[in-house]
Formats: C-alpha cells, structure tokens, sequence
C-alpha cells in the first residue's frame, strides 16, 4: 500500500497520456484538417484552456502556407488569411521563418503585427496566443496558432504535449501536401493580404503629404478608385485614420 500511495504521488505531475493516444487515433485514419484542429483543442489542449487552432502548411514553393485546418474561427477570418507568405510582417509567417515559437497577448500582436489586426478584431482571444513552428528533418513546413481563454502556465508538462502534438501533426501535415498540396495551390494563388504595387505606391504619396486629389491625379486614377484603396488597406491594418494607417503601414513593414 505504501509503495502504491508513492506512486501515485510522485506521478501527480505527470501529463496523461490518454489524450495523445487518442489524438494520434485521430490521424491515424487521415482525417481533414479542421478534425485535426478540433482534436488539438477539444483533447490534447482542452486541460490548458484552448480555444481556437489553425493549422498552416507551406507550398512546394517554399513561400506561400495555406490554412489546411481550423477549429473556433469564423469564415471570415480564415478567408482573409487562407494563404498567407513567409516574408508578411505576421507572427505566424515570422515563427516560421525563424523555427522559434511565440506566446503572445492579443493586445501585443495587434500593437507590434498589425496585419494580424482583421484575424483578432474578429476573434478577441482573451488569453495567450501561441504561435509554433512545425518542423521536419530541420526544416520548416507549416506553423500552428493557438488560442487560449487565459494565459498559460508554459510548464514542462505542456512542453511535452506541445512536441509530441507538433511532431504528429508535421506528419498529417507532409501526408495532406501530397493529397491536396496542388489543388489548394491553384485555388488559391494571390494571398488576399497581399498588398498591389498601386496600393504601396499610394503609402509613399501619403507619407509625402500628398492629397487623395494629388494622388489620383498624380497616378492616373479617379480619387474613388484610391480611396477604395486607402478603405481597403485601413481594414486589413486595422487603422482608424490617415495618421493611424500611415503608423501601421510602416510597423507592417510596408
């Protein structure tokens, strides 16, 4: 009895290991990917207060990553960021460049990444936000956004199941590029967050000073034409004004 009371006692910390068998059950018949994310963040994260997952998978091209997956986001956020590219000012493009994961506030990723502005507007996160690389034989394939309702405690426990969860998912991941890489890409070709050269032409004139008048005269364009333009860009920034946009424009690297 003692040595059983031990045991039970020095495995009090031990994460269970029911969820991951259970998750991996769920790849092992090569579901989609919105079950993939609804099996993160109703099983292996619901202990940790997930709320919401997107799963993110790159191209053969190495620069475009398309959402293959999602659980707790509306359509019209996974239609803005359906395929974005690695050299956006996102956290997400950003954890995949570097191979470094991130846990952020929503209110630090919409100050420091304002094109993540439209997804969080939509989707008020009210705790921690984990951005995590998925990586295969060193190299990057994908990246993964977490949500939570509360910040996390980043304990070894949580480690472990963030690991074991990446490593499985980077083969679902590999696995679903061959079945439906190609298709994907060619349903989705031009990211809707990237920005036309008209619309980084009409950022330089703004930061001259130049007017909407000035700057359709200057372009060749009607001042309705640029400031649907102007409307459009404040949107996916999140900017409220021409000061603000100009502000968010150059954090977005633009």
């Amino acid at each position: 009895m003692a040595e059983s009371k031990g045991r039970r006692s020095g495995d009090r910390h031990a994460p269970d290991a029911a969820p991951l068998l259970s998750f991996l059950a769920t790849l092992r018949d090569f579901p989609d990917g919105d079950t993939v994310a609804y099996a993160m963040v109703r099983g292996l994260l619901a202990p940790y207060s997930a709320e919401a997952a997107l799963i993110y998978s790159v191209r053969a091209d190495g620069t475009t990553l398309d959402l293959v997956g999602s659980h707790g986001v509306g359509p019209r956020e996974t239609r803005v960021y359906q395929a974005v590219t690695a050299p956006m000012h996102l956290p997400g493009a950003e954890t995949f460049r570097t191979g470094v994961e991130k846990f952020m506030s929503a209110e630090q990723v919409a100050d420091e990444y304002p094109l993540a502005a439209p997804f969080f507007r939509g989707l008020a996160p009210r705790g921690d936000i984990a951005f995590v690389p998925l990586i295969h034989r060193g190299a990057p394939i994908g990246f993964l956004v977490l949500t939570f309702t509360e910040s996390v405690d980043r304990t070894w426990q949580l480690r472990a199941v963030l690991d074991a969860m990446c490593d499985a998912t980077s083969l679902w991941v590999i696995a679903d590029a061959q079945r439906n890489g190609e298709a994907r890409a060619l349903a989705t070709e031009a990211p809707p967050l990237e920005f036309t050269p008209r619309q980084r032409e009409i950022l330089v004139r703004m930061r001259e000073g130049r007017s909407t008048r000035e700057i359709a005269s200057a372009l060749g364009y009607s001042q309705a034409t640029i400031k649907a333009d102007v409307a459009n860009l404040s949107e996916l920034l999140g900017a409220k004004g021409r000061a603000d946009l100009l502000v968010k424009a150059k954090r977005a690297g633009l």
